[in-house]
């Protein structure tokens, strides 16, 4: 049994770490694992996160892990986020074809708190301590594996292996992903996708679910170079919808214009421009910059930096 100090450490942490991924809903989550909610990737959040039937790149490794099947070239990727106060958080991924149809995608992605004050059972101050939460993403994907039944559809799936540390208390958990990727036709697309299949977590002695995510996507080529899509998230334990749009364009091939907004936040408490999602990218001699600007409201303003690498 822990101490009732570490149990007011452990409950400090998790309202600081649902404050920093600005999850703040007319009703807090009641789910473990938050930071699993963050989409890392610039060019998917300047999009607001309506990508998952956008997604071409390293970022299928969370938003469709069987759109893999599209990333014809090998891809390495890393993204840098700096949060609110003391958080930092990032995500580094790799994605390759293994043999013909078959796709393999590696993720890790981190969030780290510091400078969190902690107290005792009588409200002492008992100085400052960090924490850190990470997920390693192992995904793989098939094209055509069902083509008798439906032509071009990709299905894939993915493993996460959860760590969470606060102090010196750990916490570990593994989950699974299930994901379809169908191209309808030369301009629409759709994108399914079940994140967070897990038995739940177990921190200091009692266990919670995990942030299970019933994900819907769909994009359409609207004209020559313009893609237009949408997302649905329901997150099943957290009783939370989620509803994003946003459209890429790109000129020349080379530079990309991204906007969206994504329905849900509780704007009443930080503002109606909290769910806005904008950015840029660029793209030359197969390397990219992508950058999003998310803004929070009275929390603040969040920025995203991604680099990334064909060959």
């Amino acid at each position: 049994m822990f101490t009732e100090t570490k149990k007011i450490l452990s409950v400090s942490f998790s309202l600081v770490l649902v404050l920093s991924c600005s999850l703040i809903s007319k009703g807090l989550g009641t789910t473990g694992c938050q930071f699993l909610k963050i989409g890392m990737g610039a060019r998917p959040l300047a999009m607001a996160g309506a990508f998952s039937a956008v997604a071409d790149d390293v970022n299928s490794i969370y938003y469709s892990p069987a759109s893999l099947t599209r990333t014809e070239k090998t891809e390495v990727s890393a993204t840098y986020l700096k949060y609110f106060e003391d958080v930092n958080a990032g995500f580094i991924g790799y994605t390759g074809r293994a043999a013909e149809k078959h796709y393999l995608g590696i993720g890790l992605t981190y969030l780290n708190i510091t400078n969190i004050q902690g107290y005792d059972v009588n409200e002492t101050p008992l100085g400052d301590f960090g924490a850190q939460d990470t997920a390693l993403f192992l995904n793989y994907a098939r094209k055509d594996l069902a083509e008798s039944v439906l032509e071009n559809l990709s299905i894939g799936g993915g493993l996460k292996i959860i760590n969470q540390k606060i102090e010196a208390e750990k916490a570990f958990t593994v989950a699974v992903d299930l994901s379809a990727y169908y191209p309808a036709d030369e301009k629409l697309s759709f994108a399914f996708n079940i994140q967070n299949i897990s038995y739940g977590v177990k921190f200091v002695d009692e266990t919670d679910p995990l942030p299970l995510n019933i994900k819907f996507g769909a994009a359409y080529g609207a004209m020559e170079n313009l893609t237009i899509a949408c997302d649905l998230d329901e997150y099943v334990v957290d009783n939370k919808l989620y509803a994003s749009v946003g459209a890429e364009y790109w000129i020349k091939e080379v530079l990309a214009l991204r906007s969206g907004y994504r329905i849900g936040y509780d704007t009443d408490s930080l503002g109606g421009i909290v769910g806005l999602g904008a950015g840029a990218g660029f793209r030359v001699w197969g390397f990219t910059l992508d950058y999003a600007f998310v803004p929070f409201g009275d929390l603040g303003d969040t920025h995203r930096v991604s680099f990334g690498a064909k060959f």
